[in-house]
């Protein structure tokens, strides 16, 4: 095919479709503002492969997850222990191993600029005009809403044998907590919307009061903003967005790293065939999970913190995995609620404008 794909940022997003673009005969040319890629602070976690076409690179594979528990308010809600594979990545390792896959080019701190309706990428051989290709720059190309999130990495013998994800819901914060696997111990972290001290005061409670962190030490703890609000859709002057910077973030549990590789292959796939690209970003399985969970958002931002925490908790086992997996297969909802009719319509209300199959 020939030719070049432009890409600014090496995120999962910019990754995966420098990895497609490649394999499709156009030769990548990845920008990355900082000295390395992955700098942003992330549970490291894909828990699911659901329609992730780019292969998770073996040498990049930190754990093996196999399985998942889901609290609400701290009672556990789901287990999740059949039939979930997904993996805890070295999100660099990956990146790098997906642009070089197939020659891609990775150029490390070369930060873009617009100016005047057009980007340009300040190189160490000097600065060069992009009128078209990728952004992928991550939240800080994203207008809609955000919220704060921080984490750390704890460290005990305890968490060195955990081998699944745990994510618990707080509906007064209206947000959530993590401990993902992670090597010699685990990340744990804290999301939602509140500033940053009162999450960093929330995340040193939960690591002092929760029964699988009692004891570990934690490691200074790092902050960032995640993407909740919905899709971002539309070019930039002459880039498309994709990945977080067009808000391919599942709302309720802040998961980002298989979404923004989804939207990312998927326009670099659109691009060398031909196809509209923001037609095909706009049609995605994710794309429709995503503004299903930002609606289920929007619903219980108008619930006390009490009607929060029976509607989660009354969910069944499948209902809370198919909505926090992002996977949303509504012929399996509606199946779990068949005997509670009441949680049915309030969920397809929340979701009433978003088609799934």
């Amino acid at each position: 095919m020939g030719g070049e794909l432009h890409i600014v940022g090496s995120g999962p997003a910019g990754a995966a479709a420098a990895y497609v673009a490649g394999r499709e005969g156009l030769r990548p040319i990845v920008y990355e503002a900082n000295p390395r890629p992955a700098v942003k602070p992330c549970g490291r976690g894909v828990p699911s492969l659901q329609d992730l076409e780019v292969p998770i690179p073996k040498e990049s594979i930190l754990i093996n997850i196999k399985g998942a528990v889901l609290y609400v308010n701290g009672k556990k809600s789901v287990e999740i222990r059949e039939g979930l594979k997904g993996y805890v990545v070295d999100k660099e390792l990956m990146i790098r191993a997906l642009v070089e896959s197939y020659g891609g080019v990775l150029i490390t701190s070369a930060p873009a600029r617009r100016c005047c309706g057009r980007w340009t990428v300040r190189t160490s051989s000097g600065p060069m005009e992009l009128r078209e290709g990728l952004l992928a720059g991550g939240v800080a190309y994203y207008s809609g809403e955000r919220i704060n999130a921080v984490q750390a990495i704890a460290r005990s013998k305890e968490l060195e044998i955990m081998d699944y994800l745990y994510i618990d819901f707080d509906t007064r914060l209206l947000g959530y907590y993590w401990i993902f696997p992670y090597p010699e111990g685990a990340e744990v972290g804290v999301g939602g919307f509140a500033d940053m001290q009162t999450l960093l005061g929330l995340l040193r409670s939960f690591a002092k009061n929760n029964e699988l962190l009692r004891g570990a030490e934690l490691s200074a703890p790092s902050g960032a903003q995640i993407a909740v609000g919905g899709l971002d859709l539309g070019y930039v002057d002459g880039l498309l967005k994709v990945g977080e910077a067009a808000g391919f973030v599942l709302p309720l549990t802040g998961e980002g790293i298989r979404p923004s590789m989804i939207s990312g292959a998927e326009a670099a796939k659109a691009i060398t065939n031909g196809e509209d690209p923001l037609s095909r970003l706009r049609n995605l399985r994710i794309s429709r999970a995503i503004s299903a969970q930002r609606s289920i958002v929007e619903a219980t931002k108008r619930m006390s913190p009490e009607q929060r925490a029976e509607f989660l908790s009354a969910m069944p086992a499948a209902v809370h995995e198919e909505v926090a997996l992002g996977t949303m297969r509504l012929s399996r909802i509606v199946a779990s609620l068949a005997s509670r009719p009441d949680l049915l319509a309030k969920l397809l209300k929340y979701v009433a404008a978003v088609s799934f199959t």
